[in-house]
C-alpha cells in the first residue's frame, strides 16, 4: 500500500466519518513590507491557492521577517513568509531571539534574497565608507535590519559611526536617495529589485560589493548565507558584476495549526502552478517541486513532506 493510496484512504474516512460536511477554512498569511517583493508575491500566492483548494480563504496582511515568525509562534498567522537566517535562529533560540521558538515548519522553499547596497555619491566605493554617512535600512523587526547591523559591523561601523540611520520602507528609502537625504540604502531583496530599478529612473547609483575576506566572517556568523554575484547590467548604468551575500526565503506553516491534509494541499498546489508566480517576480521562472522541496534546515510540515516524498524526493534529515 503506497504512501498516496493511505493518504487519501485517511481523508476519505475522515470526511464520511463527518457526516461528508465540507467545512471552509481560513487562513492569516503574514508577508512583507510595502515596496517589496513579499507583499504583491503573497497576494499572488493567496489568489493561486483559493483557486486550487475548495472553501478556503486567505487573508493577507503585511509583515517582516522577524515579525512574521512572532506572529506564527502567537498564533496571529498560521502562514508567513519567513528567511532562513532567521528561522533558523529562531529555532535555535539565537539573538535577536530569547529563547527557541516552536511550532515553526517549512512548506516551500522559494528564491534567495540578496544583499545590495546602492549609493548615489560617487566617491562612496566600498562599505567602509559608509562611516559618517546617511544610510537607510528597513524598520526593527525586519531581518533586512538585522542583515544590515551585520554587514556594517563586517567593516567596524555601528549604527552611532553613521550620520544618520534611517528604518523606514524600501520606498521610502528611495524617495529618500532620490532627494539626496540619504547616500546609501541597505536592501536584502530579489534581482532585480523594483526600488533600485525605480531609482536608477532619476539617479545613477554604484552597488557596493562585499568582499570574499568579509563574506568568510558573514557565513561564519550565520551559514544561512551564501555567496552570490549580481550580474553585470542587472540595473541601468552598472557595467561591471558585483560580489554579494544572499539567504533564501521560504514559505512557512504554524506547525499545529495547519493540518496534515491543508499544507499537503497548499504543496500540491505550488507544484502544480509554481511557475505562475514568476509574473510577481522573475526569481521565481521555472519554479518547481525541485525548487521548493529543498531543504534549508527547518523541519517539513508533515503534510509537505508526504508530498515531497510520494513524488520521489527523499530528505536525510
Amino acid at each position: 500500500m503506497n504512501h498516496r493510496f493511505v493518504t487519501i484512504f485517511l481523508w476519505l474516512t475522515i470526511f464520511f466519518l463527518g457526516g461528508g460536511e465540507v467545512k471552509s477554512e481560513r487562513l492569516t498569511f503574514m508577508t512583507g513590507p510595502a515596496g517589496g517583493t513579499w507583499y504583491p508575491l503573497g497576494g499572488a500566492v493567496k489568489q493561486l491557492l483559493e483557486q486550487e483548494i475548495p472553501d478556503l480563504e486567505i487573508t493577507v496582511r503585511p509583515g517582516a521577517g522577524l515579525i512574521n515568525i512572532k506572529g506564527i509562534s502567537k498564533n496571529k498567522a498560521e502562514l508567513a513568509w519567513g528567511n532562513v537566517i532567521s528561522t533558523v535562529d529562531a529555532l535555535s533560540g539565537r539573538p535577536p531571539f530569547n529563547e527557541p521558538i516552536e511550532n515553526l515548519c517549512n512548506l516551500a522553499a522559494f528564491y534567495y534574497q540578496y544583499a545590495q547596497i546602492p549609493v548615489t555619491d560617487p566617491e562612496i566605493s566600498s562599505i567602509a565608507d559608509l562611516q559618517g554617512t546617511s544610510v537607510g535600512t528597513l524598520p526593527r523587526g525586519n531581518t533586512t535590519e538585522v542583515a544590515a547591523r551585520s554587514i556594517l559591523g563586517l567593516y567596524g561601523i555601528l549604527y552611532e559611526n553613521l550620520r544618520k540611520i534611517n528604518f523606514v520602507s524600501i520606498t521610502d528609502q528611495v524617495n529618500m536617495m532620490k532627494d539626496g537625504q540619504i547616500d546609501a540604502a541597505i536592501l536584502i531583496t530579489s534581482v532585480p529589485a523594483a526600488g533600485i530599478i525605480d531609482l536608477t529612473s532619476s539617479r545613477e547609483i554604484t552597488l557596493l560589493p562585499i568582499s570574499d575576506e568579509k563574506f568568510e566572517l558573514l557565513e561564519r556568523e550565520n551559514p544561512g548565507w551564501s555567496r552570490a554575484v549580481i550580474p553585470a547590467n542587472t540595473y541601468p548604468g552598472q557595467s561591471k558584476a558585483i560580489p554579494t551575500a544572499r539567504f533564501q526565503m521560504h514559505l512557512i506553516a504554524n506547525c499545529s495549526e495547519i493540518s496534515e491534509m491543508t499544507a499537503y494541499k497548499i504543496v500540491e498546489a505550488l507544484a502544480r502552478r509554481g511557475d505562475e508566480l514568476s509574473a510577481v517576480t522573475a526569481m521565481l521562472e521555472g519554479y518547481d517541486i525541485n525548487m521548493m522541496s529543498k531543504y534549508i534546515g527547518v523541519p517539513f510540515h508533515p503534510g509537505a513532506k508526504l508530498f515531497y516524498m510520494e513524488n520521489g524526493i527523499t530528505y536525510s534529515h
